[in-house]
This record gives structure tokens, C-alpha cells and sequence, in this order.
């Protein structure tokens, strides 16, 4: 398939134009033209992960967090994106980035997270705008609410976040973590801000990642729950969530989930 009909394909369902301003989804690297047969997800685009589509004769990657971002006012082999940007053209692999677009549409990050968890599904969180041409002027926007089958702990809900996500540590910021758990929000990423929303409305606990330690205080203060499963921890699904779409919505490639995924934390 060519490149551009794959995005067109991946971009009825996840449109880019729902990306913040600042953000930087879409094609990366690449023309338009060229045959896809292989594609590696992956969260991040590192040196791992470049050698690893180069030595699995990959065509495009697609990653959930954008390769280009940050300003780049030269590609030398000297400087850690410049070297990659190198490999990459010269390995003929391009990039396809689906960002804040993917975490906001529908159908996207924030919705497989309640899927793998199981968590039913009551809609967005933070409601930001709707388009004529988009799920029908549906308003759209990030995070989403959900509510669990039957009310449990706090804590025996981080048990099961942990079985479910496959990941080892949680933090909590509450007062008591025996508290009882029905109603959540949840903010693939870094979404701890989200906590003073939470403090009024019936949500339970807050999960999320990225909390910073003032941010803690006050959602302690305020009697909120919250769980920070980092970043990483909320996001590594994107690979495959994508996997997933691409298998039985578009077909006709193989795709292969990265093994050399980084979560740059080592757990101590």
C-alpha cells in the first residue's frame, strides 16, 4: 500500500487536524509515494528502535510521541536526532507520528486504555470542541470517564492496573488507599493537572501520569485520589492499539510491535 492512502485510511479514523497547536503529528519523515509492506509501532522513536525497523526491513514507523518537535537547525552525525534522522532517510524508513490527535479522537489512547482494563466506557472528561465533518459534530476532547463493574479499593484496584498493564510500580496520592473505587478519569500521559477537575465532580480517583510533588500536595490537600502510573506506564499500549487497527481495519501489511520500547525509569 502507499504511504498516502495508509494515512488517509489512518486519518478518517484519527484525524490530525484534532492536535493541539504545539503538537507535531503526522508524516515526520517520508514521501507520500512510497510502498509500505512492514511497519514497527512504537512509543518513542530511539536509536533501539530505528535499528530495530532497519533489521526487520521495516518501511514506516509509527510512534505516538512525534520524532521532529523541537526546533532543528542542523542534521549532523554528531548530535543524537540529526544521527537518527540520518539512518532513517538512508534506510528508506519513514515516520508517522500520532500525538495529542490520537489521545483526543475517539476510538484512540484513552479509550483502548478502558478496553485493556476492562473499565466501561461513559465518555470524554474535558470536552474541547466538536466538527461538522467529525463523528458528527460530537464534541470531542481529552481524557475519558469510566466506571468499573462492580466498586472495589483503591488498592486492589492498583492491583489490577498493575496485572492488566504488565507494569510494577504505582504511585497513589490520597489519604486512604482503602477508600472505595466506582467512578474514574483517566489521562493517558501527562494529565496530574486534571486533578482539580476531579476535586468536583464524583470521580474517585484520578489515572494519569507525570504528577509532580506540589501537584501531589494539593490533590492531597483537596482530598483527591490519584494514580501516577508515569508515562510510560499509561502510553507503551499505543503499540498495540495501532497493531490492532491496522490488522483488522486497513490489512494488507505486517505489523510488528516494538521489543526495544524505552522506559527510561529502572525501578530501584
Amino acid at each position: 500500500m502507499k504511504l498516502g492512502k495508509l494515512i488517509s485510511s489512518i486519518e478518517k479514523k484519527f484525524p490530525k487536524n484534532l492536535q493541539y497547536d504545539w503538537d507535531n503529528s503526522g508524516l515526520n519523515i517520508g514521501y507520500e509515494e512510497k510502498d509500505i509492506n512492514r511497519i514497527l509501532t512504537t512509543l518513542e522513536i530511539t536509536d533501539d528502535t530505528v535499528d530495530e525497523a532497519i533489521e526487520n526491513d521495516v518501511d514506516l514507523i509509527i510512534s505516538h510521541h512525534p520524532f521532529l518537535f523541537s526546533k532543528i537547525n542542523k542534521i549532523v552525525d554528531t548530535d543524537t536526532k540529526g544521527r537518527l534522522v540520518i539512518k532513517l532517510i538512508e534506510n528508506n524508513i519513514a515516520v508517522y507520528c500520532m500525538h495529542t490527535n490520537y489521545d483526543i479522537a475517539f476510538g484512540g489512547l484513552n479509550d483502548y486504555f478502558l478496553e485493556v482494563m476492562g473499565i466501561e466506557n461513559c465518555g470524554v472528561l474535558d470536552p474541547i470542541s466538536s466538527h461538522d465533518d467529525y463523528e458528527n459534530g460530537k464534541m470531542f476532547g481529552l481524557g475519558r470517564i469510566g466506571k468499573l463493574e462492580e466498586t472495589t479499593t483503591i488498592e486492589k484496584f492498583i492491583i489490577a492496573l498493575k496485572e492488566r498493564l504488565k507494569i510494577n510500580t504505582i504511585r497513589f496520592v490520597g489519604k486512604n488507599i482503602n477508600n472505595s473505587v466506582k467512578n474514574i478519569a483517566v489521562v493517558t500521559g501527562s494529565g496530574a493537572e486534571y486533578f482539580e477537575m476531579v476535586a468536583s465532580s464524583n470521580i474517585d480517583v484520578l489515572v494519569t501520569g507525570d504528577m509532580k510533588y506540589h501537584q501531589a500536595v494539593d490533590a492531597y490537600e483537596l482530598g483527591v485520589n490519584v494514580l501516577d502510573l508515569g508515562h510510560y506506564g499509561t502510553e507503551y499500549i499505543f503499540s498495540d492499539a495501532m497493531k490492532k487497527y491496522i490488522d483488522e481495519e486497513i490489512g494488507g501489511m505486517e505489523v510488528q510491535v516494538s521489543t526495544k520500547m524505552l522506559n527510561p525509569f529502572i525501578e530501584c
